[in-house]
């Protein structure tokens, strides 16, 4: 026998713990480190937490997980055996639910990444037929490392941060060989969905449109191009790029 968790019916029973302890949906996610847009899906049945986010929703709503998965308060002690199967069966669905989500979402990335990929590399080998090695050797750098940057944001980048991070304040990131550096501002599990989304735009956005802008402006420049041209250009692609995590980390911290 399989139990299904369902969703409107998991919506309504937290809806009702964070009403009763005059949470708004803001608040509530406040405490999780999510959006309030997050908690909104679930309290509406459109999607379900992450199994990670049990037992921190469950310690919010001061309730148990198990209570979040039965959807309804346990009034006994003891639970039986058939009590307990649902539960754990629950708990599976709850965390295959969420890998289909997961794999859904990888998908929609892998998609938009080769999409973005290929504009970027087309462009970059048209600039380069169009005007040989001359300024070429600053383009494809940074397109280089905005693929590379890009791929590791789009694919491997963890997307919770360990709790230390929570309790600190961490203005350095490692993980691996990507090191990410803001002075004077901290990252939390409350900024990091947003720099995670900001770095994907921005990294994705130059892929594409730094070597479009450059066939662009060599269009308008016959002769050699002015080395202090070509810096500020490259400059502002770099600019470009973290300036949207700067802006996700301040905003949401």
């Amino acid at each position: 026998m399989t139990f299904e968790l369902d969703k409107e019916k998991f919506g309504e029973f937290i809806t009702k713990l964070r009403k009763e302890r005059g949470m708004t949906q803001k608040e509530l996610a406040e405490k999780l480190f999510v959006s309030d847009k997050a908690v909104s899906k679930w309290e509406r049945g459109q999607s379900l937490p992450d199994i990670t986010m049990l037992n921190p929703l469950a310690e919010a709503l001061e309730v148990t997980a198990a209570e979040l998965l039965n959807c309804g308060r346990i009034e006994n002690e003891k639970v039986d055996a058939s009590q307990v199967d649902e539960i754990v069966e629950k708990a599976i669905v709850l965390s295959d639910e969420d890998k289909k989500e997961k794999r859904k979402a990888l998908k929609k990335r892998l998609i938009i990444y080769f999409i973005c990929f290929a504009i970027g590399a087309g462009a970059t080998y048209c600039f380069y037929k169009n005007n040989g090695a001359q300024y070429y050797q600053s383009l494809i750098t940074i397109e280089i490392l905005t693929a590379i940057f890009g791929a590791y944001f789009m694919f491997f980048v963890k997307e919770r941060l360990p709790k230390y991070f929570d309790d600190n304040k961490v203005d350095y990131y490692t993980d691996g060989f990507f090191r990410l550096h803001t002075p004077g501002v901290y990252y939390n599990n409350r900024n990091w969905p947003y720099i995670i989304k900001n770095a994907r735009i921005s990294l994705m956005v130059t892929m594409v449109a730094l070597p479009i802008a450059a066939i662009l402006v060599r269009m308008f420049f016959s002769g050699s191009l002015p080395y202090v041209l070509v810096t500020t250009f490259s400059m502002s692609s770099i600019i470009g790029i973290f300036t949207p995590i700067y802006f996700g980390a301040i905003r949401y911290k």
